[in-house]
């Protein structure tokens, strides 16, 4: 079994920010009327906002902040409000050395959540075993 306590990463932080000063200036530079730029802007800005809190700080209640993976391959994760849920890890899940993305599907629920994991959210040695038991264990077709 496989217990990976993430932490907030600043690489995601710099990275979202960067994204979203870039889609600001792209929607300032687009011969838009000035309510519409307006508009955007704020939605860009909600946006960040939430992600920030969400998916960097992990300070929202449904930030995930534990991931487990059990001999069977099942996968439970941890909310910051205390509740687990089991899922089912889908195919679109990325691991690489440097960042991993693992889309988990609830069970009973349509809309997958999303983990995104950088080298500073989590302890290499956990990454590492991630690596390997999504390469060898959940190897072949993930299930959907």
């Amino acid at each position: 079994m496989l217990d990976l306590q993430l932490r907030p990463s600043r690489t995601l932080g710099m990275l979202l920010a960067a994204a979203h000063a870039l889609s600001l200036l792209l929607i300032w530079l687009m011969p838009l009327p000035l309510a519409l730029q307006f508009t955007f802007g704020l939605l860009l800005a909600a946006s960040f906002v939430f992600h920030l809190r969400r998916d960097v700080r992990l300070a929202a209640p449904n930030s995930i902040i534990r991931l487990r993976f059990g001999a069977d391959c099942q996968c439970r994760y941890q909310t910051r409000n205390g509740a687990w849920f089991e899922g089912i890890l889908l195919g679109s899940s990325v691991v690489t050395p440097w960042l991993s993305v693992l889309a988990l599907r609830p069970d009973g629920r349509k809309l997958s959540r999303h983990a995104v994991i950088f080298p500073d959210s989590a302890d290499a040695e956990g990454r590492r075993k991630l690596r390997v038991l999504l390469r060898w264990k959940y190897a072949g077709p993930l299930r959907r």
